[in-house]
């Protein structure tokens, strides 16, 4: 953290010893012919230059022999969000805020495949799977971005690789934020890039907005400075324009922008799945005791906890903790993978209690798997 995180490229050897994939290149190619899947296929011409014969394609794909054997790669968003054991890889991340993680994004490449020369706006974790992969890296810098096709943005002059590298399975190449690099495929492999959400001002500002307007926050008005005569009405005065930076100046200094932070924080990337029939608080107790009745947190749903409001958050909701539901909502943070609802029975112990575990169900934020399901 203090030498290298977005500071500098590092590559970690062997950062998960033994590695075994945790998806089938078949699963996650099928996974990107369903619907509401976010997957591109990004191929190039082995026959023409590093500026040309570039294509995207979007799925969901009905198949891909059209592909042939070589020079493409097979990217597929949020697999986390899909299949729980790809998930369980954020596990080991935890040494990083949990809210800055966006996703794990898992790919395939046939040998001589790859995506070009580009920079990321977001610091990666690229973990390698089956097979091998040759990595340049490049030290932060300002690179001039071009596109060869629609949804493909690479750098157009050729960098100085401070990292140069052939990845084997269980090698780790973290690449902050700004860093210019390029992988090829040498054979058939997986990838598993794990990436950090960094808003931009404008995003931050559009998300606070939004959020601002659901909860009824930030409501005070434009009013007009002290106006004297105008030289004409059609021109805006330098005391206007100051009067309208004070107003947004003081939303962002509000005692309610803390609120409004953390929930656009807890959102998640994609709407969560809620239970096709409500759970009841009074069910909740019976339901933990079920044979082989599982709890997990569902995958993209965030639970974050604000110390000094005590309070967490999750997909945008507020939920203030009490001294009853303290012991409850630290010991659901504290699941990383799924845990027999058993464990949680000690918790669940009053009104109060059961009302946030029906809440939190309902809501999509944990799920609960019974022998049925």
């Amino acid at each position: 953290m203090q030498e290298q995180w977005q500071q500098q490229p590092c590559l970690i050897r062997q950062g998960f010893a033994q590695f075994d994939d945790l998806i089938e290149p078949e699963v996650l190619a099928g996974l990107a012919m369903e619907e509401g899947v976010d997957a591109r296929i990004v191929q190039h011409s082995a026959s023409s230059n590093q500026t040309e014969g570039w294509s995207v394609q979007h799925g969901p794909f009905a198949d891909y022999e059209q592909f042939g054997e070589a020079d493409w790669t097979l990217l597929v968003q949020s697999v986390n969000e899909w299949l729980p054991q790809v998930g369980e890889l954020l596990t080991a991340f935890d040494f990083l805020p949990e809210w800055r993680i966006d996703d794990v994004m898992v790919s395939f490449s046939c040998e001589g495949g790859g995506v070009g020369p580009h920079l990321d706006q977001y610091d990666v974790f690229i973990i390698q799977g089956a097979g091998r992969r040759r990595w340049k890296v490049g030290s932060r810098q300002q690179m001039t971005n071009y596109q060869p096709c629609d949804d493909l943005t690479l750098v157009k002059e050729p960098f100085e690789a401070v990292i140069d590298e052939v990845l084997e399975p269980g090698d780790v190449l973290y690449i902050p934020a700004g860093c210019p690099h390029d992988g090829i495929a040498l054979e058939p492999s997986l990838n598993y890039s794990v990436g950090f959400r960094a808003p931009s001002q404008a995003e931050w500002l559009m998300q606070v907005a939004d959020q601002a307007l659901q909860t009824e926050q930030l409501t005070t008005r434009y009013q007009d400075p002290d106006l004297n005569q105008q030289p004409a009405s059609y021109q805006v005065t330098d005391t206007e324009l100051t009067q309208c930076k004070r107003l947004l100046a003081e939303a962002l200094d509000s005692s309610a922008i803390d609120d409004i932070l953390l929930r656009v924080m807890s959102q998640s990337k994609r709407s969560l799945v809620e239970p096709e029939l409500p759970y009841a608080p009074e069910q909740v107790n019976d339901l933990l005791l079920q044979p082989n009745a599982l709890v997990g947190r569902t995958p993209g749903a965030r639970w974050l906890y604000s110390k000094p409001h005590n309070a967490f958050y999750a997909n945008g909701e507020c939920y203030p903790i009490s001294e009853q539901t303290q012991s409850l909502a630290h010991a659901l943070a504290a699941i990383q993978q799924e845990i027999p609802g058993e464990e949680l029975q000690a918790y669940v112990n009053s009104d109060k209690t059961r009302e946030l575990m029906a809440e939190l169900l309902n809501q999509g934020t944990f799920q609960l798997f019974l022998e049925s399901d």
